[in-house]
């Protein structure tokens, strides 16, 4: 049990002054009087928490503001003080994280998807405000799993779970050590107890095999420094338990199939001897090709920096040797931890920096998701990269996660190099952009303003980056293509009702229709319309009741229609409408109903009954409406020949084109009027033919389709 005399006894190792002490003191005192007869469910005193919450940012060496802080982490959230007096008991600084803290209880991580989202927008936002917030938190998240049993049993799963996929993750990308490893082995145990039992039991078991070759073999390296003059570190390091897991699942191997499970850590003091000791390990010992990474020169994205090579002992067992600086050492377990110790007041240095910048991006991330699950999935790549290192073709270095493409290469350079990627080169090779990198390459990329980013790029990009990117264009360009689609439909619709879209966008009631279904620009009203989520016939029928829309009032012409066209009388005579009669019926012009088509009729205002195609895409528009739908059937065929478009898909060639021409011919059925388009092996042919009725229509799609590499469907045309 931690108490105040420990907390006083860690903090004074490095905080020298009387009067940090002092202020850690009074904070303590406040905190026991507001903790005053509050437990947690398990029953252990809430004071007792905030001391080990305390404790734990004690040895990561942080300043006096983050300890106070540590103490009061949740007095806002529970509402046991208030802002203002914090700030008399403890200053501006320490009320500005308290009140940071209390904002994120306000979203909970639990819940829907929506509410995780959330919580994390929130948790990433304060982060990039003050990055302290993160290790309080990061903090108070140890301290809990620590204490796992003292929450409901319920809870501890959500929990565990939390930790293991947001926070350890977080931990690993500020290169807390200190953090990461704990977090993962007792949310592991606690999400698969036995699964963690049993892999316990054979890492055990292997470590005590192998410890005493590994010792001998540090004993051999402790003489190698001795012998060339250099005042050095050897100690073991056994791989923690949860990584090993990981490990397992990826490799689909045995415990003792893991040559780094135990590892020999070299300690010096300067970086010039770190390669000078690498180069005495693998003069006396033979180097495994390929284990050698040198994450000095080029350190990852975390910071961490250490030699690894992977060597032959003369006994023959495989021993992985890490050499690194005790400053090194330092920075490995504690990470931003390290640059982040009390500094007297000094700005931000370049690894804060980078990392409030890392969270800024993950923000960006986040904000780019079309909706929440997709935000939570982008994160979640970003929080859990597996990474490799790339260059530029002026040797920059490019971070990205392992199986990353071409595509997330150049979306890495900039957002417009990605949208312009036509091609890369790796290593001075041509590959295509969907070919994964491979670690260590030179890659360049080709760009052309000619090209922009395609469906299929989703399949092959795996950085949040790209995946966001190439999703924001494709919604662009899709909603461009919707508005240009709705545009002539919504103006002809304004004009039914002696509008201009122009016009209706300064009205009131208008203004109000487009704020209720977010809208906030034409182009909006017309890609909704397009897509069906809107109608802005409806919309004008509630706004606009007294309007007379039909097309003698409007100068609109007439709907036409192959029936009727000439001959409006008709329109009655050829269709019987369910329990409905002297209304006036017309054939809709959307799609062109012909005899024989299947019927449904909508009650329209001032145009009596418009008879549809049964499978008409305007018939959603009065689903909720079901009152306005009518059954419409028809009461004699006639056997005048009418138009039908048919669209035809087959494989390019001329051949193909013969074929169904031919059959056309022998179905008697003309074509009046045809177009072709081609787009790679594929061609298309829209055709519009003269059929007698529905039944023959039916007859011809069904022998084009049974025709070797032909597709054929009718399109629902309008008249």
């Amino acid at each position: 049990m931690i108490r105040i005399d420990d907390l006083i006894a860690k903090t004074s190792a490095y905080l020298p002054r009387k009067a940090d002490k002092g202020r850690i003191g009074k904070a303590y005192v406040y905190s026991a009087q507001l903790h005053r007869d509050r437990f947690l469910p398990g029953g252990s005193p809430l004071l007792q928490h905030t001391l080990e919450v305390a404790y734990i940012l004690a040895e990561l060496r942080l300043d006096p503001v983050c300890i106070v802080t540590g103490l009061l982490h949740d007095v806002l959230e529970e509402g046991l003080a208030d802002a203002a007096e914090i700030r008399k008991v403890a200053g501006d600084e320490v009320a500005g994280l308290l009140e940071e803290l209390a904002n994120l209880s306000r979203a909970s991580y639990r819940g829907s998807e929506e509410s995780r989202a959330e919580h994390m927008r929130q948790m990433i936002l304060s982060t990039t405000r003050d990055l302290r917030v993160i290790l309080i938190l990061l903090a108070g998240r140890l301290q809990a799993m620590r204490n796992l049993e003292q929450f409901e049993p319920e809870d501890r799963g959500a929990i565990a779970r939390e930790t293991l996929h947001i926070y350890a993750p977080i931990a690993h990308r500020l290169g807390i050590h200190f953090f990461l490893a704990e977090m993962e082995d007792t949310a592991f145990q606690a999400i698969e107890p036995e699964a963690a039992r049993e892999l316990q039991a054979a890492v055990e078991s292997q470590v005590a095999v192998r410890r005493e070759r590994i010792e001998r073999i540090n004993e051999e390296l402790r003489g190698l420094l001795e012998d060339n003059g250099i005042q050095g570190e050897v100690i073991g390091r056994t791989k923690h338990l949860y990584s090993i897991h990981r490990k397992l699942k990826k490799t689909q191997g045995t415990v003792d199939q893991i040559y780094d499970l135990l590892a020999t850590r070299i300690i010096v003091e300067t970086q010039a001897e770190c390669y000078s000791v690498l180069g005495m390990i693998h003069a006396a010992y033979t180097p495994i090709p390929g284990r050698f990474k040198d994450y000095i020169a080029i350190p990852k994205g975390n910071g961490y920096r250490t030699l690894h090579s992977t060597v032959f002992a003369p006994s023959g067992d495989i021993v992985e040797v890490q050499i690194r600086t005790v400053e090194m050492h330092r920075q490995a377990e504690l990470g931003i931890a390290a640059h982040f110790n009390y500094k007297g007041g000094a700005s931000a240095d370049e690894r804060e920096l980078a990392n409030l910048s890392w969270f800024r991006r993950l923000l960006d991330t986040m904000e780019a998701g079309q909706d929440p699950k997709e935000s939570m999935d982008l994160l979640e790549r970003d929080l859990n990269p597996d990474e490799i290192f790339v260059f530029t073709p002026v040797g920059e270095v490019i971070k990205l996660p392992n199986r990353a493409s071409a595509i997330d290469f150049a979306y890495a350079i900039h957002s417009d190099v990605g949208n312009r990627c036509m091609g890369a080169k790796m290593d001075g090779r041509m590959i295509p952009i969907r070919s994964p990198l491979k670690n260590g390459t030179v890659v360049e990329i080709i760009t052309s303003n000619r090209v922009s980013p395609r469906k299929d790029w989703l399949k092959h990009a795996v950085t949040s980056k790209a995946l966001a990117r190439i999703r924001a264009h494709l919604r662009q360009k899709e909603r461009s293509e919707l508005a240009d689609q709705g545009r002539e439909r919504c103006v002809r619709e304004a004009k039914r009702f002696g509008q201009k879209i122009e016009e209706l966008l300064k009205a009131d009631g208008f203004r109000e229709w487009m704020r209720r279904n977010n809208l906030s620009s034409a182009d909006d009203i017309y890609a909704a319309e397009a897509a069906g989520r809107v109608s802005l016939r409806e919309a004008l029928e509630k706004l606009y009741p007294d309007s007379d829309t039909s097309p003698e009032a409007t100068g609109a012409p007439a709907p036409p229609n192959p029936e009727t066209k000439g001959h409006p009388d008709l329109a009655p005579n050829l269709v019987q409408v369910s329990g409905v009669s002297g209304l006036m019926v017309r054939f809709a012009r959307c799609c062109a109903p012909k005899i024989g088509d299947p019927l449904r009729g909508i009650v329209t205002r001032g145009q009596g009954i418009s008879v549809h195609h049964r499978d008409c895409g305007n018939l959603g528009r009065v689903r909720n409406q079901p009152e306005r739908l009518l059954e419409v059937e028809w009461v004699q065929e006639r056997r005048a020949r009418q138009p039908v478009r048919l669209l035809v898909s087959a494989e390019s060639s001329t051949q193909g084109l013969i074929q169904v021409a031919k059959l056309l011919e022998e179905e008697g059925t003309p074509i009046e009027s045809g177009t072709i388009t081609s787009e790679g092996e594929r061609y298309t042919q829209r055709l519009t033919v003269m059929v007698s009725d529905t039944k023959q229509v039916k007859r011809i799609l069904h022998r084009l389709n049974a025709m070797a590499g032909i597709r054929a469907v009718r399109e629902l045309e309008s008249a």
